[in-house]
């Protein structure tokens, strides 16, 4: 398109501070009156009641940074930033932070975030629901490790179910906003 690779640079840069000024904006956690219907919804999709969220982590791919480039290698040897994610029901994206290198594990990323530090203080009224990358809380739901019992068999199904399609959000991020000139998405 005849445009210099630094002033597509600039411009890239200046969108995304932007939009990152707007993200609390448009980025928000159900309120109390919103509550209801999400936990109504997650329910249809798996059975589980009280879920008002899903969390997960999403490598996105880049190039590598030119500083400490090391700290951005994810464990499948790719440079990328771990973004962590918390979906409703709809898809909708209701919790983010984007600003971890990809050697940082989920853990640590959802430890240090401020829905961590605020939901720990002042416990929501529901859940959130995990992968095993994620501690068990009073607030954070994950599977059993190894399901003994048939009823945790029917626990980590429904947990697996009501999961999969607010997870969907992950992907959809994960193969749109991938680094151009690595292929093939996560």
């Amino acid at each position: 398109m005849g445009v210099h690779k630094t002033t597509v640079g600039e411009v890239v840069t200046a969108v995304s501070d932007a939009l990152a000024r707007l993200l609390d904006h448009f980025v928000t956690f159900p309120t109390d009156g919103q509550i209801a219907k999400v936990k109504q919804k997650f329910f249809l999709l798996g059975d589980i009641p009280n879920t008002i969220g899903v969390i997960d982590c999403t490598h996105v791919h880049i190039q590598a940074p030119r500083q400490r480039e090391w700290e951005y290698v994810n464990r499948k040897g790719r440079h990328s930033i771990n973004v962590q994610l918390v979906g409703d029901a709809d898809l909708a994206i209701t919790n983010c932070v984007v600003r971890w290198p990809g050697s940082v594990h989920d853990a640590r990323i959802f430890r240090e975030s401020r829905l961590f530090t605020e939901f720990q203080t002042n416990r929501p009224d529901g859940v959130i629901l995990a992968d095993s990358a994620y501690p068990l809380l009073p607030w954070v739901m994950t599977p059993f490790p190894t399901a003994n019992t048939p009823s945790q068999m029917r626990y980590n199904n429904a947990h697996g179910r009501t999961r999969s399609m607010p997870n969907n959000t992950d992907l959809y991020c994960a193969t749109q906003y991938r680094c151009p000139s690595q292929s093939p998405p996560l």
